[in-house]
């Protein structure tokens, strides 16, 4: 080889460079490879998460080998939204994969096109990130908006079903209210059920018609005021636990007549638990006095809150009937149904005079404490 690499230097030369490159690379790969992104610590250093917080949103970031996109995401976030690293982080972390020039500045414009604020926008981003990539979500949120009359109402139906920017306009929840409408509700009864349980109109027509039909069952017809309220029951309740609750009231005093008097004229309250129906039974007939077809007549009063409004105004009433003043031969009833402003004004205010510490004994009650000596006030 020495006589070789002496008779030909130019194969000296060439082993030489051979040798060197194979080390360059061993070294390459070993010691000056760039940093692995770990989402995890990413977020914990940069978006200030806790180690469980970011262990969850770390999840979401699995698919990005670098933190570029997340830092441009992030830059944009606080610069257009004004929103902080830790609230998106922690929230819709997903976000930071989006590219900023192809997805999220145009859908942020979009929304600013169909009247929303940057505030507004803002409060999207942790319930809805996909509305930041998909222009169709933006559409879908305009005819909501128009819909059901403001931004609020929407985000609130959004917070119960956030999937509802999902669901095809045209194909589903149009089909939806013109079957509701040929029940007849108007346009505000069904933006009144869609903000309050927006899965029955962005679901299938057929579970549609099978609330319906149940709403038809617990007495309440078609065409009328508290069809609405029958169908939020309706969805809301299996047909087990509202059978459950009409067997609760008959056992409570209430013939199969008066419990459905009660439901046909409110429905609601079937949305009351055992318990909160067991007691508003018992107060209204044990401390009120209440015949049971008055309860059956007015069963808003089983909705009213016992120690925050039935019992202190029952206290002011007693008072007055006591005392024999004017609005004495005004029922218990009317002023249960009373605003707190009109009940006030005729059965407190009025009669501050002959009774000096009526005002005083009202607010002690509403706070659930009795005063010494009221019964001779």
């Amino acid at each position: 080889m020495k006589k070789l690499t002496s008779c030909f230097p130019s194969l000296r030369a060439a082993a030489a460079p051979l040798l060197t490159a194979s080390l360059l690379r061993r070294l390459l790969c070993t010691d000056t490879s760039p940093a692995q992104f770990v989402p995890e610590s990413y977020l914990i250093s940069t978006c200030g998460l806790t180690q469980r917080q970011a262990l969850k949103a770390s999840r979401s970031l699995s698919k990005l080998t670098t933190p570029d996109r997340a830092d441009a995401v992030r830059a944009f976030l606080a610069g257009d939204l004004d929103l902080s690293n830790p609230d998106v982080a922690s929230s819709s972390a997903r976000i930071f994969c989006f590219e900023v020039d192809k997805s999220l500045a145009p859908c942020v414009s979009q929304l600013r096109d169909i009247g929303l604020s940057t505030p507004e926008i803002a409060r999207l981003v942790p319930l809805v990130p996909s509305v930041f990539v998909n222009p169709k979500h933006v559409s879908r949120l305009a005819f909501y908006m128009s819909f059901l009359g403001s931004f609020d109402r929407v985000h609130n139906a959004i917070r119960r079903d956030n999937s509802l920017l999902c669901r095809s306009i045209e194909d589903v929840v149009e089909p939806n209210i013109a079957l509701l409408r040929q029940c007849g509700l108007s346009v505000r009864d069904i933006a009144q059920v869609l903000a309050l349980v927006p899965r029955l109109l962005a679901g299938s027509q057929e579970h549609l018609k099978d609330v319906i039909l149940r709403a038809q069952e617990l007495g309440v017809p078609r065409g009328t005021p508290m069809f609405r309220h029958a169908l939020v029951t309706a969805y809301s309740f299996r047909p087990e636990t509202i059978a459950a609750k009409l067997e609760l009231l008959r056992s409570l005093g209430l013939s199969s007549g008066q419990v459905a008097m009660a439901v046909a004229k409110m429905p609601s309250i079937l949305n009351l638990s055992k318990d909160r129906l067991r007691r508003g039974m018992d107060f209204l007939t044990k401390e009120a006095g209440m015949d049971m077809e008055v309860i059956a007549r007015a069963p808003a009063m089983l909705k009213f809150n016992i120690e925050g409004r039935l019992a202190p105004r029952l206290k002011v009433v007693n008072f007055i009937r006591e005392k024999g003043l004017p609005c004495s031969n005004w029922s218990f009833y009317t002023a249960a149904c009373l605003s707190e402003e009109r009940f006030l004004s005729k059965f407190v205010h009025l009669h501050e005079k002959n009774i000096p510490a009526i005002t005083v004994v009202y607010a002690a009650a509403r706070r659930g404490k009795a005063l010494a000596g009221t019964a001779t006030l």
